[in-house]
């Protein structure tokens, strides 16, 4: 049985998942109940929704359609649709296999992720799916086949045979769980000076204080389709845009806002997740990021070595060539934090700026040295050597903002341009000592209090960094928002003991 009723628009953004409002009469008659997932359809559109219940809201005979569900679509107020119940998919039946214990087959997997893609699963049935990699887990054959899975459910591309590039198309990817994002742009640009194709796609913030997407939409548009990211490395043969308009493993987008919800991480799904995107991307060549230390996402250093190993071992498996970039972290990657913040470091480094990071610009010149060895651009031993020379000839900055404006920016900035909040406060030492290491939660925990990501002129610059020598009444940070009550918050929570580490 199916509900034909009359729409109802309603100037309400429910969020993820869509969602429905009917009248709890009409959802009676058809068994309905809160929570139940519905094919909603009409006007050559078709859309899986969650169904809400109402006494009030919505009448008897109407839907309430939330402005996430009508906004860019043909539907129109008063006219109808069609509701059809969703039934359980076969796919929990192979999740309900797997928490007991039993091994999938590709068949099985392709299935399950097939469904999450298209929002079929309920979110607890997907969080048990999640469950499923942290106990049973998952053994080699059933991680390749959940990489493919992901790569299966959504476009694929290939770059081969363009920009001159022979088949070599290279990114880098870091495992996050750091403050700062200054190294990606960095980096990108330098091995597009040096003819390297990279379509490098980024996050918006997920645990961090930003994205890369976040602090290179401060400069540059980051959102494209397909056709035009085509164009984009014919013209410039790199790019750095926004993943989240492409329909890349859309599986794995999925169950990361899952994971999200969780407050949790397992190092089986980020390697699934890096590894399907990679490939879908039509990566050959990747330099893998492991940052770790304590208050990142690998704390333990035995654990390094783990992660490393399966990096190596499944990028094999799929055909992409994988360099490992291991480093110990006491600290941010750049000494501001927030999009603003963190594009001006970026700018400062590419400009040479007397208040530049060196710790960043020092950190992306290993990493860019090893990748231009790795990909055969420089002879061992000189790939650090000739990534600084094009950092101090200015060509890396030049050929920055030749992406940026082939990605449509409409001026070049400067890194003094930026703007930052205009509420700001100076926090000072109330004790001399040299800085050990800055704790990373705490960083995040500060920013998010000042308002990034969403405000983008929001966060703090350390003045003070790791290795520094401080004496008590020194400005240690600044912190930058829109408001009094942001900054209450974020004076509220800081603690000079728990953010910082004295030698």
């Amino acid at each position: 049985m199916a509900l034909n009723l009359r729409i109802k628009k309603l100037d309400i953004k429910a969020g993820d998942p869509l969602t429905v409002l009917i009248n709890s009469s009409d959802a009676k008659m058809d068994g309905l109940e809160a929570g139940d997932k519905v094919w909603l359809s009409g006007y050559e559109h078709e859309h899986i929704c969650v169904v809400n219940l109402t006494d009030v809201e919505v009448e008897e005979g109407f839907v309430g359609l939330y402005s996430d569900v009508w906004l860019g679509n043909d539907f129109a107020s008063d006219s109808r649709v069609r509701l059809e119940r969703v039934s359980t998919p076969e796919s929990v039946d192979y999740i309900a296999k797997k928490l007991q214990g039993q091994r999938l087959t590709e068949d099985e997997m392709f299935e399950v992720l097939k469904d999450v893609s298209k929002k079929k699963m309920r979110s607890v049935e997907m969080a048990y799916f999640m469950a499923t990699m942290f106990n049973p887990g998952f053994n080699d054959d059933e991680v390749l086949y959940a990489i493919k899975g992901m790569v299966n459910s959504g476009e694929i591309f290939d770059f081969s045979d363009i920009y001159n590039n022979k088949n070599m198309v290279v990114d880098k990817h870091s495992i996050g769980g750091i403050a700062g994002k200054g190294v990606t742009p960095i980096l990108v640009a330098i091995l597009a000076n040096f003819g390297l194709v990279v379509p490098n796609t980024s996050t918006r913030a997920i645990t961090a204080p930003a994205g890369t997407t976040d602090i290179l939409e401060t400069v540059m548009p980051v959102s494209f389709h397909s056709e035009e990211i085509y164009n984009l490395i014919k013209k410039q043969g790199s790019c750095m845009i926004w993943g989240g308009d492409l329909n890349i493993a859309p599986a794995d987008d999925i169950l990361i806002q899952v994971e999200k919800g969780l407050k949790t991480q397992c190092y089986q799904k980020f390697i699934i997740s890096i590894i399907a995107k990679k490939l879908a991307m039509g990566i050959s060549h990747i330099i893998i990021d492991l940052p770790y230390g304590p208050d990142t996402k690998i704390e333990e250093p035995e654990d390094i070595e783990l992660v490393s190993d399966s990096f190596i071992k499944f990028f094999d498996k799929v055909g992409i060539n994988c360099e490992i970039y291991k480093r110990r972290v006491k600290g941010p990657d750049g000494r501001g934090i927030g999009p603003n913040l963190e594009m001006r470091d970026v700018l400062r480094v590419l400009e040479d700026h007397e208040y530049k990071s060196t710790e960043l610009e020092q950190e992306v010149i290993k990493m860019a040295g090893k990748l231009l060895e790795f990909t055969e651009k420089e002879k061992e031993g000189f790939g650090e050597e000739m990534a600084k020379e094009s950092m101090e000839s200015g060509k890396v900055a030049e050929k920055f903002w030749e992406i940026a404006f082939a990605q449509g920016a409409v001026e070049k900035v400067s890194s003094d341009d930026l703007r930052l909040g205009k509420e700001t406060y100076d926090v000072v030492a109330t004790k001399s000592g040299k800085i050990e290491r800055i704790n990373n939660k705490e960083v995040v925990n500060l920013a998010r209090a000042l308002g990034t990501p969403s405000i983008k002129e929001a966060g703090l610059y350390f003045n003070k960094f790791v290795g520094d020598k401080v004496k008590k009444g020194d400005v240690l940070l600044s912190f930058y928002t829109i408001n009094n009550e942001r900054m209450r918050a974020a004076r509220d929570l800081y603690n000079e003991e728990e953010l910082f580490k004295y030698a």
